[in-house]
């Protein structure tokens, strides 16, 4: 049995490492003897380990009860604390309404020094999940915000995190992830201090703020958030510009960029081949009514009177490109023009509009 490179003993002093790589090489020993043996920890059994000691704090309650035991998993009932000192959070300003919970394994990272001195990190913890009933969960976490796309910090407020190397939700019948939800009050139940019947209120008693899109759902991957400058692919083909102003050479753009709906997107790509098939149909129609004019043109003969003067009209141009010619094409101009309108006006406003209910772009959620 090859020795096992999960083990990690470096936390240790000289003398307790020494102790440990003796254990360690006692029952290597055995195993390759053939002699029923099992390394320490496995099946179970006591394991002595690099360990840190917790600093608790007064307000705090420590589950197991077994204070050896705090630097591999412990849970603790106390205030809002997010660092080893015991003036961090709102817990330490000695604020109202902060109860928190505390669920750590790994305490210290994976090669802790035996019995420093610990408290919460959320940086080196291994794996956390946090409850507290007030508190700056994104400052806690470090996290990226960015006010211009709605994502603002969380301050002051109820926070759940879970943190580790790998997070997995599943759900065997779907999962669901809800925003700003409200549960009405029952009839005959008091109306809220606002007047109305919405019983739910923020963890600070005041209205749940859900108008926003900073209160959608947020995907932000590597926490990339803020602006980025992109090439214009089209400079410089089209460096003049339309109507002569001219394209951007780089445009700044948002990282977080609202969601697509699928069935929105869907229409409007519909829509869209609609629109060039009528345009297409259009051009058609003018290039026949042209091709007829130009075969008139090739075709055609003059009478020359035999006295000086202007030439008589053609009778094959008569013939052939009559009244109602002109007229078909005064009809595909203005047919160019209701189509100009239909898409840089209605096809904009109804589906590239984020006011638009048929825009493709979520209002409140986004992603980069």
């Amino acid at each position: 049995m090859a020795q096992e490179v999960c083990r990690d003993f470096t936390g240790f002093n000289g003398l307790d490492l020494k102790k440990a790589k003796d254990r360690d090489t006692e029952a290597y020993g055995k195993i390759q003897a053939g002699v029923k043996a099992i390394l320490p920890g496995q099946a179970g059994t006591p394991l002595i380990e690099p360990l840190v000691q917790f600093d608790s704090t007064q307000c705090e309650t420590t589950y197991p009860k077994d204070k050896t035991l705090w630097g591999r998993h412990r849970i603790v009932f106390g205030r809002d604390r997010n660092a080893r000192s015991h003036f961090s959070g709102y817990g330490g300003r000695g604020c109202t309404s902060a109860g928190s919970i505390d669920i750590v394994v790994g305490s210290g990272g994976p090669s802790p020094e035996h019995r420093q001195v610990a408290g919460p990190n959320f940086f080196t913890d291994a794996s956390r999940i946090f409850l507290s009933q007030r508190a700056d969960i994104d400052r806690y976490l470090n996290l990226s915000t960015d006010p211009d796309v709605g994502i603002l910090p969380s301050e002051n407020r109820a926070a759940i995190a879970l943190k580790s190397d790998a997070v997995r939700i599943v759900g065997r019948e779907g999962v669901r992830i809800y925003t700003s939800p409200r549960t009405p009050v029952k009839i005959g139940e008091k109306i809220g201090p606002l007047g109305d019947r919405l019983a739910e209120y923020n963890s600070r008693g005041q209205p749940i703020q859900s108008s926003g899109p900073e209160r959608g759902i947020h995907l932000i991957a590597h926490g990339k958030v803020g602006k980025v400058s992109v090439p214009n692919p089209m400079v410089p083909p089209r460096l003049s510009g339309w109507k002569g102003v001219p394209d951007p050479v780089v445009y700044s753009v948002n990282r977080l960029q609202p969601m697509v709906k699928g069935e929105n997107l869907a229409m409007f790509l519909n829509e869209l081949v609609e629109q060039i098939k009528d345009i297409n149909q259009i051009v058609q129609n003018f290039t026949n009514s042209q091709i007829e004019f130009n075969a008139a043109i090739a075709n055609h003969t003059h009478v020359v009177p035999a006295a000086p003067g202007n030439t008589a009209q053609s009778i094959e141009l008569i013939a052939t490109y009559p009244v109602k010619a002109v007229q078909q094409l005064k009809d595909h101009v203005l047919e160019y023009g209701k189509k100009n309108e239909q898409i840089s006006i209605w096809l904009k406003n109804t589906y590239l509009s984020s006011t638009s209910p048929l825009s493709f772009l979520s209002r409140y959620n986004k992603t980069n």
